[in-house]
């Protein structure tokens, strides 16, 4: 496992008396406000980053009670286009390890185990990078607990994401999420019209609630409740069912997110996956379409880092995509069925 080095931690972490003072009182939303701000002045690729997010263009497609936006944003080409075969990832230095990061870069500290850092390639207007401290791999079956803990931690303002490592994550060998302001995700917003439409309830307990979502496009797990425990009994049940069923020697083909508030509790919205790309990623010509969908994009924002891409995609295009990818009908039924059975 590789270790940081403790002299690039003490030049690398974001600290003033008003950050510390935040931290202290656990409102690591207000801190990362102020470390945005900051780099935005001290860091020109950060800067130019989000000056970009000014100029990109959106459009958005109706669905059956919900939308989609798709942006053409060319910032995220490099992160599209992503090799993260084996090899590819053994034969270059890890861009998350702290001593390969930008001199520029600085970081909240949480926990003395994750450094929270501006992602100087945003989709959205906050859009951050949560990294592990060492060099471990991405695995959320190690990691689901922090995983829920941040997001209760930066719930004022802020949701945290998840993407499987071959599923989304640009970095599969260095555990990380992402974490983005609530208001940017497409998904939150149509959570009621969602439920009321295409939703079976799987559990109904008191403040204790799983639903099963099938809206045409995703199958989405959604887990509603205060309950820690609950939550996490779930999300292992739902792990162990879909690795058995796939016969998966890695860890199942996921993207989450985790949303939190004072009054609800937690929400965690979980997509299981069956392929990394859609088949238009590889096709030639006109027929491709460069869309490598990662957490993000099931949130109900698609990325499209070329221009061609973003002016000839249309709803027949967006359906195919989440099919090639997107579990059947079949084995998202016995998921749920699965969940209903054992908690």
């Amino acid at each position: 496992m590789k270790l940081h080095n403790s002299n690039i931690e003490r030049d690398i972490v974001f600290s003033t008396p008003e950050v510390e003072e935040l931290i202290k009182g656990n409102n690591y939303s207000d801190a990362l406000v102020i470390l945005l701000r900051n780099q935005k002045l001290d860091w020109d690729l950060l800067s130019r980053g989000f000056d970009s997010l000014q100029n990109i263009k959106t459009k958005t497609f109706q669905f059956d009670g919900f939308t989609f936006d798709v942006q053409f944003n060319p910032g995220r080409l490099k992160s599209t286009t992503a090799n993260v075969t084996r090899s590819a990832i053994e034969n270059r230095e890890c861009f998350l390890c702290l001593e390969n990061l930008p001199q520029e870069q600085k970081g909240i500290n949480y926990k003395d185990e994750f450094l929270i850092l501006c992602n100087p390639y945003p989709v959205f207007f906050e859009h951050f990078t949560i990294v592990f401290r060492k060099h471990f791999p991405q695995r959320i079956s190690e990691s689901f607990h922090t995983f829920l803990k941040l997001s209760k931690k930066l719930g004022k303002y802020y949701s945290v994401l998840y993407n499987g490592t071959e599923c989304g994550a640009s970095a599969p060998d260095h555990l990380h999420f992402q974490a983005v302001n609530k208001n940017s995700l497409k998904i939150l917003t149509h959570r009621d019209l969602l439920i009321k439409k295409h939703t079976e309830k799987i559990i109904d307990q008191r403040k204790k609630e799983v639903f099963g979502i099938n809206d045409g496009l995703r199958k989405i797990i959604l887990i509603k409740s205060k309950d820690e425990r609950f939550i996490t009994n779930v999300f292992v049940t739902f792990c162990s069912s879909f690795q058995n069923s796939t016969n998966l020697q890695n860890e199942p083909m996921i993207n989450m997110i985790s949303a939190f508030d004072e009054k609800e509790g937690w929400q965690i919205y979980i997509f299981p996956r069956k392929a990394h790309r859609p088949k238009c990623f590889y096709e030639k010509g006109d027929k491709k379409l460069m869309i490598s969908p990662a957490v993000i994009d099931f949130s109900g924002t698609l990325i499209l880092p070329r221009e061609e891409d973003f002016e000839k995609i249309n709803k027949n295009d967006i359906h195919n995509i989440f099919n090639d990818v997107v579990v059947g009908k079949e084995l998202f039924d016995y998921l749920k069925a699965h969940i209903k059975k054992t908690i």
